[in-house]
This record gives structure tokens, C-alpha cells and sequence, in this order.
């Protein structure tokens, strides 16, 4: 876990980092499956390590079969690239971002899986189509499409527009390597609704009725309460991230998503790996959950709160 011993300062590591950028070393524990080169340049914990880099040139240092589970949220287009105004646009997405998603297949193990958070911005008073269009590119690359699930926020951030209504819904796409994808739901159960009240409704249900083998063809039985938990549904209710953001990044996601998909996805022990990390909230959710991780980020203001996020778990 973090150590914040005040004898771990930051150092220089010559030969394998540029000279203008600093790595804080936290504990010196080394992440099984990955090169030295990575793990010599990188902030590390007992089970995690972060890198400052662009993750394309992380992850074409990654041997082929490495990851158990990538999770991430790209910039959603039309988000500010540079204080210059440039921002992230359809070429983006096209180029980069489909060169990144490719060596994420390449490098997730056969039964590994891939998490993309992503929902397209309004533009000129329409929604953008871009998180569909993702869907069916990366198909093309070899992906499966496995899922697609709602996250609904409660608490939604309040705005102002003409003809749209607050927006309270971003999508998890949830997509494979191979058919043999792994797939823990007993990681992830949530209380049945079974109570009195509950079974009277329920036995109002057509889809709660069974056929029988009665003498007029027309016998049902009622199917009786269950069991007190159950698996959820895809529709995942979790409210937006309201805590303090010192860092200014622009779009965090709040720590139970990737928690959610972690246990849904790998067992303790296995590898979760974050190309666009922010402010490493999938770092924090994998070392509570004892997964191992490792994360990219190109900028390293983002990553700043990670120390005080280890040690708060959140």
C-alpha cells in the first residue's frame, strides 16, 4: 500500500527518463509482467504503478497478453486539447484514439476485457453520434461487443439549455477479446426487492408466471421470492463525482464506477490498466479492490492527488 515516508522524495532516474520530468518513487515493489523500462520510470505502490507518458508509447513497451481488464475514459470530443483553443476532434478519435484502442487488444490477455466510458457532447443543439460510431470501429479492429451499460447519475449537474433537458446518462461500453471473456457476478450482488409489498407486485407479472402441465394446456405456477441477493442490472445508479477537484480536470468519474467493473471483470491479484488515468481513480478503486494496476497520463498535474487519494481510498 502507499507509503508516505518523508524519506521517498522525488529523484531523477538517468537513462530512462527525460531530463525535465521527475518520478516519485512510493515504494520500491515491482509489478509483475511488465518490463523493467516501464517499471524503472514509474511512481510505484505495492500493487500499482503510474506513468507520466503518453500511453501509446507506454503501451508499445506492453508484451502481447498482459492486461486482465482495461478500463478508461478517453477526452470526449469537442473537450479543450491545449490552452491554445484546440480541442478534441472526429481526426482525433479516428487516428489516435483507434491506435491506442488497438494495442489495448493486442495487449489484453484472451480472457481480458475492455471498459469505455464515453458519451458524446451536444453540439450546435444536437447530440453528437461518436459514442455509437465507436462502437462499430472498434468491432471492425476485433473487438467484441459485449454490453453496453447506462450510467444514470441521480444528482445530475444542474444546466441551462433551450431544448435539452439536464443530462444524467453517460454509457459504459463493455467489450472482449474472445468469447471465453471471464465474468465474476458474484463479485457484485445487490439486495432483492422481496420484501411483502414486492411479491404481491410481482405476481402480477406476466414474466413472473411459469407454464404447467395441466389437463387445459392454460395452468401457470408463480414463481416464488428469490434468493436476498441477486445480480444487478446494467443500469448502474451512481451519482457523479462532487468531491473537491484541485487538479481542475475537467470530466472525473466518480471512484464506484470502476470499482464496479473491477469486481465485475477480475479476480485480486489480476492486472487493471488505464490508458487516459487523469486523476487515478481506477488506481485508487484497483488498490482498494487488490488488483494490481498500472496507469498512463500525459499530464502530470492530473495525477498529483494520488498520494493523499491512496491513502483516503477514494
Amino acid at each position: 500500500m502507499f507509503d508516505d515516508s518523508p524519506t521517498r522524495l522525488p529523484l531523477r532516474l538517468p537513462g530512462l527518463v527525460p531530463p525535465d520530468r521527475q518520478v516519485r518513487i512510493y515504494d520500491p515493489g515491482q509489478m509483475a509482467s511488465l518490463p523493467s523500462s516501464i517499471v524503472e520510470s514509474a511512481a510505484l505502490t505495492g500493487l500499482g504503478a503510474l506513468v507520466i507518458d503518453d500511453c501509446l508509447n507506454l503501451l508499445r513497451q506492453v508484451p502481447d497478453h498482459t492486461f486482465d481488464l482495461v478500463l478508461t475514459s478517453p477526452p470526449y470530443d469537442g473537450q479543450p486539447k491545449y490552452e491554445n483553443g484546440e480541442k478534441y476532434g472526429r481526426d482525433w478519435y479516428e487516428d489516435t484514439f483507434l491506435k491506442v484502442s488497438a494495442e489495448i487488444l493486442r495487449t489484453l490477455k484472451p480472457h481480458g476485457s475492455f471498459v469505455l466510458n464515453y458519451r458524446s457532447r451536444r453540439q450546435d443543439g444536437e447530440r453528437g453520434t461518436l459514442q455509437y460510431e465507436l462502437v462499430f470501429w472498434l468491432r471492425e479492429q476485433g473487438f467484441r461487443f459485449c454490453e453496453d451499460f447506462v450510467w444514470g447519475k441521480p444528482s445530475p449537474p444542474p444546466g441551462r439549455w433551450k431544448r435539452h433537458l439536464k443530462d444524467a446518462v453517460e454509457y459504459c461500453f463493455h467489450f472482449a477479446k474472445t468469447p471465453e471473456w471471464q465474468f465474476f457476478p458474484e463479485h457484485c450482488l445487490t439486495p432483492a426487492r422481496w420484501d411483502r409489498k414486492d411479491v404481491e407486485r410481482r405476481k402480477k407479472l406476466r414474466h413472473n408466471y411459469e407454464r404447467v402441465n395441466e389437463p387445459s394446456g392454460q395452468g401457470r405456477r408463480r414463481v416464488q421470492a428469490g434468493p436476498a441477493m441477486v445480480r444487478p442490472s446494467t443500469l448502474l445508479h451512481i451519482e457523479p463525482e462532487f468531491l473537491p477537484n484541485p487538479t481542475e480536470h475537467p470530466a472525473r468519474f466518480p471512484v464506484e464506477l470502476p470499482s464496479f467493473f473491477i469486481k465485475l471483470l477480475t479476480q485480486p491479484g489480476q492486472l487493471v490498466f488505464d490508458p487516459f488515468g487523469g486523476t487515478c481513480t481506477t488506481a485508487v478503486a484497483a488498490e482498494s479492490l487488490e488488483r494490481r494496476w498500472l496507469v498512463a497520463e500525459i499530464d502530470a498535474s492530473y495525477t498529483e492527488v494520488l498520494p493523499e487519494r491512496l491513502k483516503k481510498g477514494r
